[in-house]
């Protein structure tokens, strides 16, 4: 029993340092996923005309179902409900976090803020995600991670934008999932 346990503890270190090497490996091949920069306020933005069935008013009500769906807290999260004008504005956030590459440990680094702002007109609906930015006593947006990674390469920068992007792309297709699914239409007996 004694010269089993030597040779599978030696075994045993040797994947333990190549599952470590391979993390290593594939953290610092993150790629920095494109994101569009608005002309006019330099700010990152998430933008489409989306043409859809409905009037206005039916899609504003399917944006509105989504949200009170989609939130934990939907009442703080809704800061404009306009229905008349066609218009409906969310302000969110979400954690984002810093993978240890020794260790593998995931650490919270940060909390990230934006905005999601709907307008509808019969046939289509706009979204805009703006003012994507780190929470903190003063505005920070992420712009300067995205413009300083063009630059010069940071695995942990690198990281923050593809978590930024798949969380935002999650819930950009999570709303157009929702706000185009068909009414089913009940029979009238």
């Amino acid at each position: 029993m004694k010269k089993l346990i030597f040779p599978i503890l030696i075994l045993w270190v040797v994947f333990s340092f190549e599952v470590l090497a391979q993390k290593k490996k594939t953290l610092e091949n993150i790629s920095i996923p494109e994101m569009a920069i608005d002309d006019n306020t330099k700010y990152i933005i998430y933008k489409e005309v989306v043409q859809q069935e409905g009037s206005s008013t039916i899609l504003y009500d399917k944006a509105l179902a989504w949200a009170w769906n989609f939130y934990k807290s939907p009442t703080n999260v809704l800061r404009e409900k306009n229905k008349e004008a066609g218009k409906l504005v969310a302000r969110h956030r979400f954690v984002t976090y810093d993978l240890d590459v020794k260790t593998g440990v995931k650490n919270r680094a940060g909390v990230i803020e934006y905005t999601l702002t709907f307008l509808f007109k019969d046939g289509r609906y706009k979204y805009e995600i703006t003012k994507v930015n780190i929470k903190s006593a003063s505005y920070q947006g992420i712009e300067k991670w995205y413009l300083d990674s063009q630059k010069e390469y940071d695995h942990k920068t690198a990281g923050y934008l593809v978590q930024i992007d798949t969380e935002l792309k999650k819930i950009i297709s999570s709303f157009k999932k929702s706000i185009g699914k068909k009414e089913k239409v009940e029979e009238d007996w």
